[in-house]
């Protein structure tokens, strides 16, 4: 993997192996790039770290919408994101990676019928968000935004995830994202208390709640973005395209 010409299709399919469904390999996979990346790190091959960045993106681009690849890559990066094992990426050159992960996970989520994948985006999208970095501004102003919109989300599992795993973060890291206690206070109670996975919301009671959670965390939003509402969700009945399960059928047929 050190060897350029080889790393983009090894490192691809370490990534595939660390989030696949065999746990084994998932497990030895994980230590594998673990340790390589901790390696990179102590001999500052800030170069190498660099590539693997690129790496990242690319299978965004290469294997758009293809959640046989996408599931597993998003599940490698919160695994490295809650080890820390990207703080350097997300720093380097004010913020680009960051930045570009971020537009590859929006651009994802826009039209997505894979509730899975949708979750693990919202999964990244916080782990994103560490406020011992330097860039944490950046990433408050670039995340923060697409989480309000995840949390009217067709999918009711989408909007409770969303609403949850926000609670978590504005419970381990709030005080230090944010200055108002008290507005920070409403919010979380706001995410607790609001039942975010009705099927519809024809009074718009979500919305309001939504628009308020975000002017409680100063979150800008469009006059465009506060009057969406959850309409009845049809059209939404069939089953999503790229389950899980497409993984777990490469592997039977491998």
């Amino acid at each position: 993997v050190n060897i350029d010409d080889f790393t983009q299709p090894i490192l691809s399919g370490i990534v595939v192996s660390v989030g696949g469904l065999t746990e084994s390999v998932s497990k030895s996979s994980s230590a594998s790039l673990f340790e390589w990346i901790k390696g990179l790190r102590a001999a500052k091959a800030t170069s190498k770290i660099f590539r693997m960045g690129e790496v990242f993106l690319g299978l965004f681009h290469q294997y758009k919408r293809n959640g046989r690849v996408l599931l597993p890559l998003l599940t490698t990066l919160d695994k490295l994101l809650s080890y820390g094992l990207l703080d350097e990426l997300l720093c380097a050159q004010n913020g680009i990676f960051l930045s570009s992960l971020m537009s590859c996970l929006v651009s994802e989520a826009k039209c997505c019928s894979d509730v899975k994948r949708l979750l693990a985006i919202v999964g990244v999208s916080l782990n994103l968000l560490q406020p011992h970095l330097e860039t944490v501004s950046i990433m408050q102003h670039k995340v923060l935004p697409f989480i309000m919109s995840m949390l009217l989300n067709p999918y009711p599992r989408v909007r409770r995830y969303t609403a949850e795993q926000l609670f978590v973060k504005l419970a381990e890291d709030g005080d230090t994202m944010f200055d108002a206690n008290q507005c920070l206070e409403e919010a979380n109670q706001l995410l607790l208390s609001v039942v975010w996975h009705v099927e519809c919301d024809p009074r718009g009671q979500l919305s309001d709640s939504r628009n308020r959670v975000a002017d409680l965390l100063g979150i800008p939003l469009t006059s465009e973005q506060r009057s969406v509402k959850i309409g009845k969700r049809d059209s939404l009945q069939s089953t999503p395209k790229d389950e899980f399960e497409s993984y777990s059928s490469l592997v039977n047929n491998a």
